[in-house]
């Protein structure tokens, strides 16, 4: 199996150590982090940590984090799905491991985030349904959460945009968060695949 996606607007590409810099300036930039990473800046360190954990998940679970840039149809993308561009980074979407809320175990969880000035053009949803139907309809995962902070209102947009269900809400107060679902039987009985081209 192939964990290259394409959609009509992007490439998808699972992270790798070759994405570093990318990465690292793309998460830390203060309207990214914010929410990805409760507004704390990420290291060097860490960024190599979560590259390493996504590569060890997709030789373990088939999934991870992809890399998102633009898509070039038909040429520019070679037969291995490589970006023969060198087109920068614009986001990440993808799935990892996460304590559910108030201990229920471990989910899998969809995330995402995009540089500013992609905001608004509804990548992150294209992205998402993509890695939603790479999941569900290639890997077999059952279920998918995401845990969204109450004032990210886009990234809630996002998910019921999705077909992902709110159905509990974290402990309240300023970073108070709100967790949506997404079921394989549901997600595969309710659309057909078309944005996700493995």
């Amino acid at each position: 199996m192939s964990e290259v996606l394409r959609t009509v607007r992007l490439a998808l590409h699972p992270v790798s150590m070759r994405d570093h810099r990318a990465l690292l300036t793309h998460w830390t930039g203060p309207l990214v982090r914010r929410h990805l990473f409760d507004d704390h800046i990420v290291t060097p360190v860490q960024v190599s940590e979560i590259i390493e954990a996504s590569e060890r998940d997709f030789a373990t679970e088939g999934y991870g984090l992809w890399a998102l840039r633009p898509a070039r149809w038909p040429a520019g993308i070679d037969a291995a799905g490589t970006d023969a561009a060198g087109d920068p980074l614009i986001g990440v979407a993808g799935l990892g491991h996460h304590e559910g809320p108030l201990g229920r175990g471990v989910d899998v969880e969809i995330l995402y985030s995009l540089e500013p000035d992609h905001w608004g053009q509804g990548l992150a949803a294209e992205a998402s349904r993509a890695v939603l139907d790479y999941a569900f309809g290639v890997v077999g995962v059952h279920r998918i959460t995401a845990e969204i902070d109450m004032a990210n209102t886009s990234s809630a947009e996002i998910a019921l945009q999705l077909g992902m269900r709110r159905w509990r809400d974290g402990p309240a107060g300023p970073d108070g968060a709100a967790y949506y679902a997404a079921d394989r039987s549901r997600w595969i009985g309710s659309r057909r695949i078309v944005d996700a081209v493995p």
